[in-house]
């Protein structure tokens, strides 16, 4: 039986809401140095954080 379209929808969007969650978490353990190699500041990198769950 196929999975609706909603239904995949709601599951891929709920997927990349959690990939993304995990990639925010991912970055406030990161050293100045790998920040760098990044491209990434600390500032920004603690912008990207605390965003909220409902930011794209």
């Amino acid at each position: 039986m196929p999975i609706s379209r909603l239904a995949r929808r709601l599951f891929e969007s709920f997927a990349a809401w959690l990939q993304k969650r995990e990639t925010r978490g991912t970055l406030r353990y990161l050293t100045d140095d790998e920040l760098r190699d990044i491209g990434l500041t600390r500032r920004e990198a603690m912008t990207e954080v605390s965003k909220s769950f409902f930011w794209d």
